[in-house]
Order: C-alpha cells, then sequence, then structure tokens
C-alpha cells in the first residue's frame, strides 16, 4: 500500500545512525554488525529513492533530502508506536468497548434496565448504548448494521433477522376508577365485540402493543387517542378516562393503588413474545451474546416470564 516506505528496522537504524553519526557506532548501539547495519541504509535508500547520508572520514551526516527523510521517520515511529499500544490495549479481554442496543420502548421501560444492571456488574468495562424506539425501529436499526442486537414485542420479525424467544409478556384491559367498567362484576367482565367498538387508547402504529391488540381485536373503533411511550399511555387512561391494553407490569403499581382497575376479557387473552433480534448472517459478538444470555434468564426479576 505504500511501496516507499522501508520497514520499521530500517527506520529505525536510519534514526540510530543519524544519532550517532556513523555506521560503526549505531551499530554497537544496536548490538548488530556493520555489514548489517550499512545493508540496513542501502537497502532503506533504495526503497525511498533518496540518498539519506553522506558518508565520509568524519563519518555519516544527513544529506539535505536525508534529513526530510529522517525527521518524517521520527514522526512515523511514533505514530507506529501509539498503534502498537492500542492495538495491544483493545486485544485485551477488560479494554474498554461499547455495546449499542435498540430496545422497544415497552422493554427498554419495563425488563432491560434489569438487564442492563446485571450485565454491566459482570462487564465493567463495556459501555452499553441504549436506543429506544418502537418494535418496526428497532428491527430496521439491527436489518440495517447500526447495532448487532435488538429486543422487541410482537410477532413480526424483519426480514433478513434471526430472533430468539427470552419470554413472555401478558397485556391486560383497565381503565380508570371512575370508568363504568370498573364496577362491573369480574365474571362478566368485557367481551371482543365490546372492545372492537370501544375508542381505546392505543400505542402508536409500529409498536408491538398495537401489534397484538390488532391481531386480537382484529378491526377496531378509531383510537381514542394514540401514545409514543409507555408511560404516556399508562397516564392518559386515567387522564382521557378511556380503556387501554397494556403491559400488567406497567401498570402494577397503579392496580395496587386503586387508580386503575383491571377488567377481565371474557373471551381473548392478549399475550405477546418478547423477544432478542439479530442478524441471521454470522455470530453474534461476545458482548451481544452476553446481554442475550442475561435477558433469557430473567436476572433479577426485570425479565419476561419464561416459557
Amino acid at each position: 500500500m505504500y511501496p516507499n516506505v522501508p520497514p520499521v528496522d530500517q527506520l529505525v537504524t536510519l534514526i540510530a545512525v543519524d544519532e550517532h553519526r556513523s555506521i560503526a557506532s549505531a551499530a554497537r548501539a544496536l548490538g548488530f554488525s556493520q555489514q548489517t547495519v550499512s545493508a540496513r541504509v542501502a537497502s532503506a535508500e533504495k526503497t525511498l529513492g533518496v540518498k539519506v547520508f553522506q558518508r565520509g572520514i568524519a563519518g555519516s551526516e544527513p544529506t539535505e533530502r536525508g534529513r526530510t527523510v529522517l525527521d518524517a521517520a521520527h514522526e512515523y515511529l511514533e505514530a507506529a508506536g501509539r498503534f502498537s499500544r492500542a492495538a495491544a490495549g483493545a486485544a485485551r479481554p477488560d479494554a474498554a468497548r461499547s455495546l449499542t442496543v435498540a430496545v422497544s420502548n415497552t422493554v427498554a421501560e419495563l425488563y432491560f434496565p434489569s438487564w442492563a444492571s446485571r450485565f454491566h456488574k459482570l462487564n465493567p468495562q463495556v459501555r452499553l448504548l441504549l436506543r429506544p424506539c418502537n418494535s418496526t425501529a428497532v428491527s430496521e436499526a439491527v436489518a440495517e448494521g447500526e447495532c448487532p442486537l435488538g429486543f422487541v414485542e410482537g410477532t413480526a420479525v424483519a426480514r433478513g433477522l434471526d430472533s430468539a424467544v427470552v419470554g413472555v409478556d401478558d397485556l391486560i384491559v383497565v381503565v380508570a376508577a371512575s370508568h363504568p367498567w370498573a364496577r362491573r362484576d369480574p365474571r362478566v367482565g368485557v367481551t371482543v365485540a365490546e372492545l372492537r367498538r370501544t375508542p381505546l387508547i392505543m400505542r402508536e402504529h409500529g409498536s408491538g402493543s398495537r401489534e397484538v391488540v390488532e391481531d386480537v381485536l382484529g378491526t377496531i373503533a378509531a383510537p381514542a387517542g394514540e401514545f409514543g411511550s409507555l408511560s404516556a399511555q399508562r397516564a392518559a387512561v386515567t387522564g382521557m378516562e378511556e380503556p387501554t391494553v397494556i403491559a400488567a407490569r406497567a401498570v402494577a403499581r397503579e392496580l395496587k393503588l386503586g387508580e386503575l382497575v383491571r377488567v377481565p376479557v371474557k373471551d381473548a387473552t392478549f399475550r405477546r413474545l418478547i423477544r432478542a433480534v439479530f442478524s441471521r448472517h454470522g455470530d453474534l459478538e461476545k458482548d451481544a451474546a452476553a446481554l442475550l444470555d442475561i435477558a433469557r434468564e430473567g436476572v433479577g426479576g426485570g425479565a419476561a416470564a419464561p416459557l
């Protein structure tokens, strides 16, 4: 790639001759024979196409063009040294590095924090970079090579990706405590037909939650509102006093306090898979594989229930 650059050992020899001002002195300093040093100088000059030294009785003095080459050789060797140290550091198992992970909004809020905590304890040298987005965007980011691993809810997986189920997540119908459904006999609950004709608070198009609701209910009424995050959806249930289908884990506190009420559905179950997605070409890199193992294990009570 660089045909006029001599090998490092020849550049080191040139610098030694310059510093000691003679082939003989440079040979003693380097621990080589004068013949070896002379041969290296001659080979370097041939490669460079420049006569670096003017040899005489007084020793070896750099030519004008030789001085330019020697100054550049110092810079080159300093850069080579930095490269060598960086490469050696990168090869160490404990070298600092980063892992970018695309995570759907629901997984990012409910499950990923405990996975990340466990991963950090086991791999403190790896900086996790979380990219929260909806499930469609997660798959796109992984498919386009922007990150090696993603986590989504739902069943759809983009073409060119493989997936691994790390658990399941139950969605439930909830309403504000003031909603008429909150006073229904739990043995009665609501039907799929009622849900279809009721304007629901929904997540945005492309989210795994919405995919599950639409798969179960089919045609639905125009939503009462669409929200791009789990926290906004949760707040809207109380504020708008309309029903929603939401991850049970996301509203556990509100259900316990009585702010929201779960409404049983007689003839349907809303359940979604939590999946890891990754390229089907090649193996997962070590850090991504370690995070996937943690998600599968459900460390710290933060993962979805295993299948």
